[in-house]
């Protein structure tokens, strides 16, 4: 007879059950690490894609693979927006799943200046910062974006039946001081431009820029004719406006396509630069704004005039100088002695003596204002564009490739910013030079230091005086700097210009009292 098998006990069934399935439990439990260590990176499964209607735009766009992301970015997929927050449409992020995927957290640290109802200024912070219950010496930060999980108690048609778009790519993006014309050129624009097109990625025409406001607050005027040619698919619009309820479908059946609607197969969020500094090929990316307007851009809007008369034989070079002024609205950093120096500077004539090159020049004025195709034809038309540290002199990057900025600092204040930010190009496009004026006789306090608001200047309080301070600017301080350059246009222009900062001689000057001029430190 064969051996008789004994029943096995209850006990030792569990135990062996138990090592059958250990191996799909840790199968499972790498997999849901996975997941959780990629977050908002994972893959949609087949299943959830089928479940995801087209667009009326067409067949469904391909999912981005991984290299279609710029660095920096989180992506998530199968969501919707809803008054300035994210919902997260898959089950897995609900409390009820096993295993239950934690909840993405997006948290810019990108600093904003609150914008007030008069005439704002970064320094006045201080005060936002009490608002905000934040460092009276710390400027503030964007608010963090909040996620959530979808409930069965969805408060419109299209979040309770969502429909996804997957012909659209919405980016959220957090700008770094987005209420200043130029650190939107530096630091948002430039990354978009680099990260977008540099990169060639090829969804660029299904992308629809949303940009992370402060407390909802409306998108600065500038930031679509500066930004809009870079991501032009879609109007930019503010998240607040974005996710707003009343862009909600009232019929769940309808075809989402374009910024109709909320609910989206993939979602981008990015962080432009975050440090002030840091500005990738700016050049590149302002001349990319200037080929969009190039087919309309207007005649330039200056009249420039000068004596172009030059004793001594050959021809004579004529340089066309732009004096760049800021609005008397708020008088700040205003020079004061314009008319002056665009008078000597229709005069200036000068020969070059290692090549016997004869210049002068022809000069005008201009205050960017609103018109951006105005500004761009305007700093287009010159050689030179001179002016104050301040925003209004980043519309010199629009400049014709070899085109010089000579920015002017007061003593104390001398942040070399724009000059970083050309450095930082490959190629560079324009030469920089810098002009610092020392001798304090030339300074008068700033409207912000008159109206003596309690709230201002609470940090680098004599720093921050002296670059607000209105200025009586020496032409003899100019002159050196013209002259200066002309030298080195005399020589070859760019390469000649590069070949003597390679040599590390300054293109940055002091002028102290008495209109001597000496060379001056570079900083960054």
């Amino acid at each position: 007879m064969g051996t008789r098998l004994r029943p096995t006990s209850p006990r030792k069934k569990g135990a062996w059950l138990a090592l059958v399935l250990l191996p799909l439990f840790l199968l499972a439990t790498r997999v849901s690490f996975r997941r959780f260590l990629c977050g908002p990176q994972h893959r949609q499964t087949r299943s959830e894609a089928a479940a995801a209607p087209a667009s009326a735009a067409g067949p469904p766009a391909p999912f981005l693979s991984p290299d279609d992301v710029p660095p920096g970015c989180m992506r998530l997929e199968r969501v919707c927006v809803d008054q300035q927050m994210v919902v997260m449409m898959d089950e897995q992020y609900s409390a009820q799943a096993l295993p239950q995927l934690p909840l993405p957290q997006w948290a810019p640290q990108a600093h904003y200046a609150f914008p007030w109802t008069s005439d704002s200024n970064p320094d006045i912070w201080a005060s936002g910062c009490i608002l905000l219950q934040a460092s009276m010496e710390q400027p503030v930060t964007l608010p963090s974006v909040r996620f959530r999980a979808a409930g069965k108690l969805e408060p419109t048609p299209d979040l309770q039946h969502p429909n996804f778009d997957n012909n659209t790519l919405p980016l959220l993006f957090s700008p770094n001081w987005q209420e200043n014309f130029a650190h939107t050129l530096g630091n948002s624009a430039a990354w978009l431009h680099y990260a977008l097109h540099v990169r060639n990625l090829s969804w660029v025409h299904r992308a629809a820029l949303v940009v992370h406001t402060p407390f909802g607050m409306a998108l600065p005027a500038h930031w679509q004719p500066l930004v809009g040619p870079i991501v032009p698919a879609q109007p930019i619009q503010s998240f607040a406006d974005f996710s707003d309820r009343s862009r909600s479908n009232l019929d769940s059946n309808s075809q989402v396509s374009g910024l109709k609607g909320r609910c989206f197969a993939q979602m981008l969020f990015c962080n432009g630069s975050l440090f002030e500094d840091e500005a990738i090929n700016l050049s590149q990316a302002a001349q990319f704004v200037v080929r969009h307007y190039e087919p309309s851009l207007p005649a330039t809007p200056l009249k420039y005039s000068g004596s172009t008369d030059v004793s001594g034989n050959g021809a004579t070079r004529v340089l066309r100088v732009l004096f760049i002024t800021r609005s008397p609205k708020v008088a700040v950093r205003q020079i004061l002695n314009m008319d002056e120096l665009l008078e000597r500077c229709q005069g200036w004539k000068y020969t070059d003596p290692a090549s016997s090159v004869h210049f002068a020049a022809e000069c005008g004025v201009w205050q960017p204002g609103a018109d951006l195709p105005l500004n761009i034809a305007a700093v287009r038309s010159a050689d030179v564009v001179i002016g104050r540290h301040g925003a209004g002199m980043t519309n010199a990057f629009f400049m014709r490739e070899g085109g010089a900025m000579v920015e002017i600092h007061s003593s104390g204040w001398v942040w070399q910013l724009f000059c970083g930010w050309r450095d930082r190009e490959e190629p560079p496009m324009l030469q920089w030079w810098g002009l610092t004026v020392e001798d304090p006789a030339l300074l008068s306090p700033g409207q912000y230091e008159l109206d003596g608001n309690p709230l201002m200047y609470r940090v680098q309080t004599k720093e921050k005086k002296g670059r607000d301070a209105n200025m009586h600017v020496p032409w003899a301080g100019l002159a050196h700097v013209l002259e200066q350059y002309a030298g080195v246009q005399a020589a070859g222009g760019m390469p000649a210009y590069q070949a003597r900062r390679k040599r590390e001689k300054t293109v940055s000057y002091i002028l102290r009292q008495g209109d001597v001029v000496r060379p001056g430190p570079m900083y960054g």
